[in-house]
């Protein structure tokens, strides 16, 4: 490896480049947008945070009872709510989007050839923001189908740093931020900052474990005195990293051995084989993007965050082959390609550098860049007033509307939910901006929908197949109730004991596709909207 290129600490900088940093970072989080509250991986995990902070019933929700895997996000969830109110989960979420864009620019500006110019700095910031903006994904998919322009900042197997929304992988910034301060040559912080991404979500604990390996092997490849320095960063990032790595160790890690191996099963062979199964997403589209990653890390070569970054990918590269060779269900649960969540937008990054360096500096160069930014935060506002994306079945609303106008702690809602074919095509794409999925005709079961219902109305269900626990005996029991479920809808609701086990279950509500009435003596339509039916148990 090259040695990397030593640079004297970079001087503070003008206020006026302050200012514009800050209206380019608000402007890059208009054109991302984010999706209106509880969508998506909202409804996996804001339920014990919601439940904690008093959301209406959900206290009593089955769901909210179990093992919280991220207990940090809950708290900021429930603080949030019960002190500030929902507004705060999105403006949390436009902080880190304005957050991630300083992150990026200020890593680099410290990149060795890297022009200081309004120029540069402008019509670069055109070309992030166009790789993140709404309206373009918008636009591929109206063209394609495909939200093409995904890739450029998302990582390979379905995962992400900028999702949706708030979300635990949003703090996947910090990593992104630790990289900006290393390359800055603050070191301690840097250090610091990708350890405080495990605390919010500790699959990024391999990802972070690597990159301070890499920035150990820099410091002291500079200085053999390093170590007085390195000390320090290894201290701090151990003393977020180890209570972590202690939780997720002993709360979920093997308690019985083959409750538990059925467990690891079940999630990652029904729950998320799109992320863990190498062959359901390693795709073209995948391909393409390691290459970007791996064209990104040699563009890098002469900055100092070029060993880091190639420890990591080294490390996530080889865990990712002994993965496809030996199939270890645990190690694809600790997702070792994750850490292409950072490596493909910092290729995107590093690229645009590079190409932006090659045009004049120039006033025309600067107000086109200005003009393309302007342009882009404006078709954001557009894209999120005129609701271009983030849809997830309207027809919900007056079913939503009723329960939480009607609900109670006593009661448990039925969906008609199923575990869906998630494992039958290859690749993995984003949905942000496609039409949310529909039952098949003839079918009174939904695979995600209604995955909305516990968050929107506040009110416990019996299982859905969005939101999954992650303890051992808890996962086993999600599972049973998914196939209950399924087997209740697909028989005979008057069947002789379908009364008993359905109070068994303490279940007081059952929904049904309003195409698909239900018929027996102890059921009671209470609601009924062109798109379902409510029935209360007598």
């Amino acid at each position: 490896m090259p040695e990397p290129t030593p640079a004297p600490a970079p001087a503070a900088a003008p206020r006026s480049h302050v200012l514009e940093a800050l209206l380019l970072a608000v402007a890059f989080a208009v054109a991302h947008t984010q999706s209106p509250l509880y969508y998506s991986n909202q409804n996996q995990y804001f339920v014990h945070g919601l439940a904690n902070g008093g959301h209406v019933n959900l206290s009593h929700d089955w769901l909210a009872g179990t093992t919280d895997p991220t207990p940090v996000f809950t708290a900021l969830v429930a603080f949030g709510y019960k002190h500030l109110g929902e507004w705060s989960f999105q403006a949390a979420y436009f902080a880190l989007l304005a957050g991630y864009f300083l992150s990026v620019r200020w890593l680099v500006a410290a990149l060795p050839g890297v022009p200081d110019t309004r120029a540069f700095r402008l019509i670069w910031a055109a070309g992030f923001v166009a790789a993140h903006a709404a309206v373009l994904r918008v636009l591929s998919v109206k063209l394609w189908g495909v939200d093409y322009p995904w890739f450029l900042q998302a990582g390979v197997a379905g995962q992400y740093v900028l999702g949706p929304g708030l979300q635990p992988s949003a703090f996947g910034v910090l990593l992104v931020a630790g990289l900006a301060a290393f390359a800055h040559r603050r070191s301690t912080l840097a250090c610091g900052l990708v350890a405080a991404a495990c605390a919010f979500h500790s699959t990024y604990v391999l990802a972070a474990g690597s990159l301070v390996l890499g920035f150990l092997v820099v410091l002291f490849r500079e200085d053999d005195d390093a170590g007085p320095l390195a000390l320090r960063g290894l201290v701090l990032a151990s003393l977020v990293v180890a209570p972590v790595a202690a939780f997720t160790l002993f709360t979920f890690g093997p308690h019985d051995p083959r409750t538990f191996e059925t467990a690891q099963h079940i999630l990652a062979d029904v729950r998320i084989p799109h992320h863990c199964n190498i062959d359901r997403w390693l795709d073209g589209v995948a391909v393409a993007q390691l290459a970007w990653a791996a064209a990104g890390v040699v563009l890098l070569r002469r900055s100092r965050i070029f060993v880091p970054l190639a420890i990591a990918a080294l490390i996530g590269f080889g865990l990712t082959l002994a993965q496809y060779e030996y199939e270890v269900t645990t190690l694809a649960l600790a997702f070792p390609w994750r850490i292409t969540v950072v490596l493909v937008p910092l290729a995107t990054a590093a690229i645009l550098a590079r190409t932006a360096s090659l045009l004049p500096d120039a006033s025309w160069v600067a107000w086109v860049g200005a003009a393309v930014v302007v342009a882009l935060a404006g078709a954001g506002a557009w894209v999120t007033v005129t609701r271009q994306g983030y849809r997830a079945g309207e027809d919900e609303a007056p079913l939503y509307d009723f329960v939480r106008a009607h609900s109670g702690p006593t009661q448990v809602y039925l969906l008609p939910v199923r575990i869906p074919a998630v494992g039958g095509g290859r690749g993995a794409m984003s949905a942000s901006f496609t039409p949310p999925p529909r039952p098949k005709p003839g079918s009174n079961l939904i695979p995600v929908d209604l995955q909305r219902f516990r968050l929107h109305t506040g009110t416990p269900i019996y299982v859905d197949f969005k939101s999954v626990p992650y303890f051992e005996t808890e996962v086993l029991e999600w599972l049973r109730r998914m196939q209950q479920c399924e087997e209740w809808y697909a028989g005979d609701w008057s069947a002789p004991g379908r009364l008993q086990k359905l109070r068994a279950e303490k279940i007081t509500h059952v929904v049904t596709p309003a195409d698909k009435p239900l018929t027996a003596e102890y059921l009671e339509e209470v609601h009924a909207d062109p798109a379902y039916i409510v029935y209360r148990l007598r």
